[in-house]
């Protein structure tokens, strides 16, 4: 079901949900709860999706708790 809403909004609709994810601080939220079930196997997942969520699980911790 994911990939098919996302197909049917549109650009700007699309532009507006990540905003309002990151505003929200959600992001970070939603990849961390991703990376538990893949870890413990509740969802499958091949090695190199795993390690893009990892990178930007990593990413977006840095820039909620980078205050310089």
């Amino acid at each position: 079901m994911g990939k098919q809403l996302l197909q049917t909004l549109s650009h700007e609709e699309q532009i507006l949900l990540l905003d309002i994810l990151f505003t929200q601080q959600y992001a970070l939220d939603l990849v961390s709860c991703e990376l538990a079930d893949i870890e413990n196997g509740e969802k499958q997942v091949d090695e190199k999706r795993y390690q893009q969520l990892l990178r930007l699980y990593d990413r977006l911790l840095q820039e909620t708790y980078d205050f310089t």
